[in-house]
């Protein structure tokens, strides 16, 4: 997951070569080094954010449309990537300014099929590269992107050297990054959206099921209608026929907008929070089949084992582009501006449920997820902004996280679950947009428990409310300008 923002490149850049198989390096005479830059005064930061990587040169072995920046441009589709022959080959990353870095981060091509081999250096000029991870090789189990961890470094440049895969001698990266945390404050570069609502020529005049199909999705909102004490329910036809109300509606823009507030139903004596909320319902209407269960309504994760009858699908993809518009500015510091935007549910738990939270005196807010353990807690992940020490409790960074999202600001989300793996990633902007974060969670190295035939799943996606002690009328408003939902 790269945030990439692009500029004319120094001259500097013009050539950097390839280095040798560990230690230290230079590169040979003929490369035009990097224009010489003040030490920094600061030599330590906090946190661990992707990294935005400005520029890319290889030592000039690609050829034709899989060149260097290939492998920054924000797309992970596998035809986009770089790839080069041959044993040592580098390629080489430009992060625009010195970061202390701590991970970097690769989509490596076929990298579920085949396994790659390489090695990681760092420079501060683009001259001189020092070793930070050498004999490496890629887990095989994933395109998505492998995170690895480094010293923390000072550096500008980060030389990925390949000497090929488990198949062949191919090199081939579909996208590369670093995290860490910047030095160079006034250089840093973050890159804007792509996207403003008219882009998405959604009608204001018409009902949410008319600009987006809604036939896979049932809704919860916090009406009660009809004086049950519960929140209502509309069905995938209901939505699908035009149905609207005061907490699920059309905005001025067109976007379909979900609106919960802290007074209201809920869907169970069980659920501390109000929803507005779509719920996955892969039998499209058909209401022969059950909602619940192992059965076409619903989905299981890679890693669980077949269950010997028919279900809706196995792995699966949500995407969403959306802004948030309005968070609770009342009620206690733990629980003040945070809501849910996307889950993976499960019978009774949460394999995922991702969170974007800003506080009442910040500019932007920030994003992260819970993965609950099957009948036990929940451990948390960073995708934008603070880093939490103790995985088993949420980030609650109070500092404007400089590369946040602002409220009413277009982002996008990807809940990719492949196997075992569940990616969350981030961009600005619409699903083509720059990628500003990442995380994921390997649910056999956490022991998850979900690789059980009995359990099942599906998606949601809205407003869940996630605050319970302020005034009753303030609310959380979501605004999705796209929604996806696909399974194998």
């Amino acid at each position: 997951m790269t945030m990439h923002f692009r500029t004319s490149l120094l001259a500097c850049l013009l050539s950097l070569t390839a280095c040798g198989g560990g230690g230290s390096s230079s590169a040979p005479a003929n490369t035009i080094p990097s224009t010489p830059v003040p030490p920094v005064a600061n030599t330590s930061c906090t946190g661990n954010h992707l990294i935005n990587v400005i520029a890319a040169t290889d030592d000039g072995t690609s050829t034709g449309a899989n060149g260097p920046d290939q492998a920054i441009d924000d797309d992970l589709d596998p035809s986009s990537r770089w790839q080069s022959t041959g044993d040592s080959i580098t390629i080489t990353f430009d992060l625009g300014a010195r970061h202390l870095v701590r991970e970097v981060g690769i989509a490596w091509f076929a990298g579920d099929r085949r396994v790659a081999s390489f090695g990681v250096f760092a420079s501060e000029d683009g001259v001189s590269f020092e070793s930070l991870l050498a004999n490496q090789q890629s887990s095989g189990e994933t395109a998505s992107f492998e995170r690895y961890d480094t010293p923390d470094t000072l550096a500008r440049y980060i030389r990925i050297e390949n000497y090929g895969n488990s198949l062949n001698s191919d090199n081939a990266i579909i996208e590369g990054t670093a995290f860490g945390c910047t030095l160079d404050t006034d250089s840093a570069a973050f890159e804007n959206g792509n996207v403003d609502a008219s882009d998405f020529s959604l009608d204001p005049v018409l009902p949410p099921g008319s600009n987006f199909e809604l036939i896979s999705w049932a809704l919860q909102t916090p009406a009660d209608l009809n004086g049950d004490d519960r929140s209502d329910r509309a069905s995938e036809t209901d939505l699908d026929n035009g149905f609207t109300d005061g907490f699920f509606f059309t905005g001025t823009d067109g976007g379909m907008v979900f609106r919960s507030t802290i007074a209201g139903a809920r869907t169970s004596a069980n659920t501390n929070y109000t929803r507005s909320e779509l719920r996955e319902m892969l039998r499209r209407g058909n209401a022969g089949v059950s909602t619940r269960g192992v059965n076409r309504n619903n989905w299981l994760l890679g890693y669980q084992p077949d269950p010997g009858i028919p279900v809706g699908g196995r792995n699966g993809v949500l995407r969403g582009t959306l802004a948030v518009n309005h968070v609770t500015e009342t009620g206690s510091r733990n629980q003040v501006g945070r809501v849910i935007i996307g889950q993976i549910h499960a019978e009774s738990d949460e394999p995922i449920r991702l969170y974007y939270r800003k506080y009442p005196e910040n500019e932007r807010g920030f994003v992260y997820f819970a993965h609950e353990i099957r009948n036990s807690d929940d451990i948390f992940f960073p995708v934008l902004g603070p880093v939490n020490d103790d995985p088993n409790d949420a980030p609650t960074d109070d500092a404007n996280p400089e590369n946040g999202i602002a409220l009413d600001e277009i982002f996008s989300y990807e809940i990719k679950q492949r196997d075992a793996r569940i990616d969350v990633i981030l961009r600005r902007g619409d699903r083509t947009g720059p990628i500003i974060g990442h995380n994921y969670v390997d649910m056999r190295e956490q022991n998850s428990g979900y690789d059980v035939p009995e359990e099942w799943m599906y998606f949601k996606a809205g407003a869940y409310m996630q605050n319970n002690t302020g005034d009753d009328t303030d609310f959380d408003q979501v605004t999705f300008y796209d929604l996806q939902n696909s399974h194998d």
